[in-house]
């Protein structure tokens, strides 16, 4: 066994809903993965470390093993969503994609990394697909557990539409282990979507506030919404910088058993 349990919070009760949706969300230092009822019932929250150096076989073993201990199925859901943390992604305007090229249009803006694949994923708000590169052995192996899963990456959720759609200029901060993903938009216009390489979250500000700057921002009407791994003492620092921050909690939950309430919820937003 190549994998340890960091968190699992469970439904007291069992849900006799045919409707059950799994996001998974893979990141530098594991997964973690959300079981729902309908659009907005809590049914199961978990939080792995799992190593993916390994083969296709061992990875999807360890998943597979993961749902056994806690006694869930990897069957019967009407929906399984995918998001993959990556550090390289690029926008592409539907009229100029051509599917097959997702390689040759990463490869304008960086170099994919050995051993990941490119995907695509369509956002309807901007009409464009954004090209992103994610590990092939844990995408794999989550492919032969979860037939049809829909592969996405964080900055493709990030673009939040009744965030995007106000008037205000707004910045979506997803603070994470040695990088932030920042999407900038006023006016309903895609800005910026990028992710950096942040070793310190004084580095996130920093970043954070050239961006602002770069965009002419008016900090004073700035709206800035903050998720990732983040803490009351980061929030207070990003609160002496933007006086309009605020935390991005996703969409309100329902659930019976109350260890749900203890959640860090934003931290976890992508997978909520």
């Amino acid at each position: 066994m190549s994998y340890t349990i960091k968190t699992f919070v469970a439904e007291t009760a069992p849900s006799s809903s045919a409707d059950k949706k799994l996001t998974i969300a893979l990141k530098e230092e594991g997964l973690s993965f959300t079981v729902v009822a309908g659009d907005s019932h809590l049914l199961a929250y978990c939080d792995a470390a799992i190593k993916t150096s390994g083969s296709i076989a061992t990875v999807s073993s360890d998943i597979k093993a993961i749902f056994a201990d806690k006694k869930l199925s990897t069957f019967g859901y009407s929906q399984v969503e995918l998001v993959t943390m990556t550090t390289l992604s690029s926008w592409i305007p539907e009229h100029l994609y051509e599917k097959g090229r997702e390689r040759q249009y990463l490869a304008l803006v960086g170099n994919p990394q050995p051993g990941t694949t490119c995907y695509a994923d369509y956002s309807d708000i901007l009409k464009s697909y954004i090209i992103f590169s994610a590990d092939s052995t844990a995408v794999s192996a989550i492919k032969i557990i979860f037939p049809g899963v829909k592969v996405r990456c964080q900055n493709s959720k990030l673009v939040i539409p009744e965030i995007m759609q106000g008037s205000d200029s707004a910045l979506v901060v997803n603070a994470r282990n040695g990088y932030c993903d920042i999407v900038a938009s006023s006016n309903g216009h895609l800005l910026l979507s990028n992710s950096f390489d942040c070793p310190t979250i004084g580095d996130t500000i920093y970043k954070t506030l050239t961006v602002m700057k770069s965009f002419s921002m008016d900090n004073s009407t700035l709206s800035l919404w903050l998720c990732g791994n983040v803490d009351k003492d980061i929030y207070s620092v990003f609160a002496k910088y933007f006086p309009r921050v605020r935390l991005y909690t996703g969409r309100q939950f329902s659930f019976q058993n109350e260890e749900f309430r203890n959640l860090h919820t934003y931290k976890d937003v992508l997978v909520f």
